[in-house]
Parts: structure tokens; sequence; C-alpha cells
């Protein structure tokens, strides 16, 4: 009894998979006569390329040419980040509303210059985070937002610490280098971060010039150390410690590694907002959506032929629901 019903389950199991293989394969047939039905509509088709092709004149404006992007790697310095990111979304919000006032007057627009959109993301890098003095709670929500999608995407809370960031602007055809760069000036003329401009800059060259007062003294002390042989670590005094030519040698080391830092942070911290990548950053946006002579009649074409292999389906499956 048991065998006679387990060989019935194995028999229903057959029937119901060669049901939903022929039901693919009907779909599959209903597909294919759709689309050989769509090609063979030469006339139908000719007249959706043609009406694409109408679409695309009339919507297209002549006298307002083709956007370019620029896509930008700057470093943010000062801690401005929060600064950049609420100077970016104010932007956005004043292309919104259609401010030319504030274009012309505040970036310093010329009257054939437009910004369309811009957009600012972090270069994502742990270590800048890990380098700032951030609580341990900070921590725990830093690393619980982490996310792998398509690359790192980061909480909105840290994403302006980071150091370095990608700004992408799109402006208009006849814009050049120079507009990007006055979206730059623009971020860099805050009078805040000019005064923090000149106390980091002070405060580098005071650092330097007191290190290399102390390699100076290190260098004389060592002189004095290697010319009297008779001299010993335990007989010369500094401080009332006694002095260690390795431990002198380590500092000045450590100190001319630190002046090394330090020039190189003069050279990233000139302004709030370095450019990184200068040269070659606008690119004339030639997608295909910017042409809508092209785009239009693909587009269409495109919903046409959905649309047949939609109808055709709802014909096949409406005959199979009157049949059953």
């Amino acid at each position: 009894m048991k065998n006679n019903f387990k060989e019935n389950e194995e028999l229903d199991i057959i029937v119901l998979i060669e049901k939903i293989k022929l039901m693919l394969l009907s779909v599959s047939l209903q597909i294919f006569r759709r689309s050989k039905k769509f090609l063979l509509a030469w006339k139908q088709l000719s007249a959706v390329i043609f009406i694409g092709i109408l679409a695309g004149y009339f919507t297209t404006d002549d006298n307002q040419p083709n956007s370019k992007e620029a896509n930008v790697l700057v470093k943010i310095n000062f801690d401005a980040g929060n600064y950049v990111y609420d100077a970016v979304d104010l932007i956005n919000l004043k292309i919104s509303s259609d401010d030319a006032d504030f274009f012309l007057q505040e970036i310093k627009l010329n009257i054939d210059e437009s910004i369309d959109e811009i957009s600012i993301s972090p270069v994502i890098d742990i270590k800048d985070i890990m380098a700032k003095d951030i609580q341990a709670n900070e921590i725990r929500v830093l690393f619980e937002n982490l996310e792998y999608e398509d690359g790192f995407s980061i909480s909105e809370g840290f994403k302006s610490d980071y150091d370095y960031h990608f700004i992408k602007v799109n402006v208009s055809n006849n814009s050049t280098i120079e507009t990007v760069n006055k979206i730059i000036d623009y971020f860099n003329n805050n009078p805040l971060f000019a005064e923090l401009k000149e106390r980091n800059i002070q405060r580098i060259s005071s650092i330097i010039f007191d290190n290399e007062q102390t390699i100076k003294q290190i260098d004389k002390l060592l002189d004095f150390y290697s010319s009297d042989n008779k001299i010993n670590s335990s007989q010369l005094y500094i401080d009332n410690k006694d002095l260690r030519p390795n431990e002198l040698i380590k500092t000045k080391i450590d100190l001319q590694n630190e002046n090394q830092d330090l020039k190189r942070e003069s050279l990233t911290s000139k302004e709030t907002v370095i450019t990184i990548n200068e040269t070659n950053v606008l690119i004339e946006d030639n997608s295909l959506t910017s042409n809508k002579m092209v785009y239009y009649p693909l587009l269409f074409v495109f919903i046409y032929f959905v649309c047949s292999i939609l109808f055709g389906l709802y014909s096949y499956l409406d005959k199979l629901d009157r049949a059953s």
C-alpha cells in the first residue's frame, strides 16, 4: 500500500514537472512569435522611430548646449568637512530655486556659466577616522554602520571626517576649468577658515623652527661627546640625567621625520579645500540621454517591444484561462 502511494506521488511530481516544462516552452514560443512579428511589422516600427525622432527634435533646446562633468579630488583641512558638505547642499538648493544672484555674486560666475548639479562623497579610509580623537561609543557606531555595497558606504555622521573627497560638478558646455575653480574658491572664501589657515601656517612654521633648533643643540652635544674620549655617558649630565648618545640620535631622527611630515602638511594645508587633480577634470557629457534625437527613438522602440511581448503573453494566458 505504501509502495503504491509512493509511486503515485512520484508520478504526480513527474507530471507537474512536465507541465511546467510545457508551459515554459509555450511562453518562450509566444515570445519568439511576438518578437518575429515585431521585426516583420516594419511599418509600425518605422512609425515609432519617426515619432521618437520628432519628439527628440522638438524637445531639444539649441540654445542650451550639452553639459560638462568634472570629478575633482580635494583635500579638506581645518576640520571643515561639515562646512563644505553644508555649502554643497546650499549650492544645490540655490540651483533648484534658480537663484541667479547667488551664483553671480557669491560664486562669481559669468552670465554664460551655470552649474546644473554638484555632489560630494568621501574617499573612504578608516585610518582618517582612527587618527582623530573620537570616543569609544562613536567607534562602535562607526563599525555598526559600515556596509559593503559596491564598495564602502559609511554612516552620515562620519562622511565629513575623512581627509579626501570627490566633488562631482555638472556645468554648462561653455564653462571651463575656471568655473570649477570658482566653486573651490567659494569654499575657501569663508573668513573663519582664512583665519584658521593663518594660524595653521604659523603653527607649522613655529614647530619646524623649534625642532631645527633642538636638532642643532643635539648636534653640538654629539660633537662634544665624540670630541673627548675620556668623557662617558656617566660623567656628562643634562638636567641631572645621564647623557645617552643613542637616545639623542633617536630624538634627532624623530624630529627630522616630524619636520618632513609638517612640510608635507604645509603643502596640502594652504587652503580649506585643496584641489589634488587640477588638470583634465572637465569632460563633456556625451551620454546617450544628452542626445535626444537618438535617445527618444531608442526609448520608444524599447517601449513598443515590451508592450508587444506583454500583449502577446496576455493573449496567450487569456486563451489558457478560457480553455481551463
